[in-house]
């Protein structure tokens, strides 16, 4: 088996205030609250897959303004990614909707937060704490 770990990309994204998150429609994590995401392809920078994800998964276009850190707990994710966290700012109209692997899509105040998973608390908690 092979045991290397891969790049992914998360986007820390504020609406007014309120951070937007994804409701997982599949393993792992299924059910709970997430940072859109996702794996960074060959042929794309992290900042690349970073807006590629946010659009597919919830169909906004954004901007990636800035680096909020390199998260690489081995015990972050069972299928042993690493990721690189960005904040985010929509381009135009920020209208939100579930695509792929979301089973709804929704806005939380930072200070109180869903069930999430992986380790997007700390995540978003890091990128607010900033602001």
């Amino acid at each position: 088996m092979e045991n290397r770990r891969a790049l992914a990309t998360d986007a820390v994204i504020s609406l007014e205030g309120e951070v937007l998150l994804l409701e997982r429609d599949h393993r792992p994590f299924e059910g709970r609250w997430v940072l859109p995401g996702g794996l960074v392809e060959r042929d794309e920078t992290a900042r690349e897959a970073c807006t590629r994800e946010v659009e597919e998964e919830v169909g906004l276009e954004v901007d990636v303004r800035e680096f909020v850190g390199l998260y690489d707990d081995p015990e972050r994710d069972d299928r042993g990614n690493v990721s690189a966290a960005y904040r985010c700012v929509p381009r135009g109209e920020a209208d939100p909707e579930p695509r792929e692997e979301a089973r709804r899509v929704a806005t939380f105040d930072p200070a109180d937060l869903p069930a999430m998973g992986f380790d997007h608390e700390r995540i978003v908690r890091d990128a607010f704490a900033e602001l």
